[in-house]
């Protein structure tokens, strides 16, 4: 676990990060130092991951660009995720410039965008988001069946693309409320795409706000990416 309000203090150098990053002990139910066993090495490592994330965040604010951090595992995603969304909350005040991915093939898709939405609007910064599918299911289910908790991964791709529409569909909603959202719709696929543009259409939000992006890999769906453009 970790408590979000101390978790800006990691950005400080003075900062010692045992202190905001704690997990439970499964015997005492008591909370712990994850970093106990760090060296000082080891904790000037995360340091430097920190500092260079800043350092990435201001350079992206100074040109006028986005910063889109990639998803990874469901075992890694949380540490990325808290440290994503502290750099949302201290760069997206004014307009988004920090995107963080959400993998809507996990059963905890559409619980981990809606709650870090809900964030956002409490404290006042931009809500931006990319929106993939996902990319490590035969890792994912492995290591559940291995270690013996719950499969992540939605039973099958037809929940999977619900959970990205149902995703997709609440962000859209906050754009055309609050207009402090913005999504990238990182897709290659076309059913995914014209709902997209169905949707936009209907709650009337206009390509030129550019509150919604389109993304596909270089030459793999021209069929889609080339219409976009138009």
């Amino acid at each position: 676990t970790v408590d979000l309000l101390d978790w800006n203090s990691l950005f400080d150098s003075r900062t010692k990060l045992s202190r905001p990053l704690l997990i439970p002990n499964r015997k005492t139910g008591q909370l712990e130092p994850l970093l106990s066993r760090f060296s000082e090495e080891e904790e000037l490592q995360m340091k430097r991951v920190l500092q260079r994330m800043d350092v990435l965040a201001k350079r992206a604010m100074e040109k006028g660009v986005r910063l889109m951090v990639d998803a990874e595992q469901s075992y890694f995603q949380p540490a990325i995720s808290h440290l994503t969304m502290e750099t949302q909350r201290r760069f997206n005040k004014s307009r988004p410039i920090i995107y963080n991915t959400y993998q809507c093939y996990l059963k905890e898709a559409y619980n981990n965008v809606t709650g870090d939405m809900e964030r956002s609007r409490r404290e006042g910064w931009h809500f931006s988001t990319k929106l993939v599918r996902g990319a490590y299911m035969e890792q994912e289910r492995e290591r559940a069946a291995q270690m013996g908790y719950e499969d992540p991964i939605n039973p099958t791709y037809e929940k999977t693309n619900e959970m990205y529409h149902r995703c997709l569909d609440y962000v859209l909603e906050e754009i055309k409320h609050s207009r402090k959202a913005s999504v990238m719709v990182a897709s290659h696929n076309e059913d995914t795409v014209k709902f997209t543009l169905r949707r936009m259409m209907e709650l009337g939000i206009h390509p030129s706000d550019k509150k919604v992006c389109f993304g596909q890999l270089l030459g793999m769906c021209d069929q889609i990416t080339f219409p976009l453009g138009e």
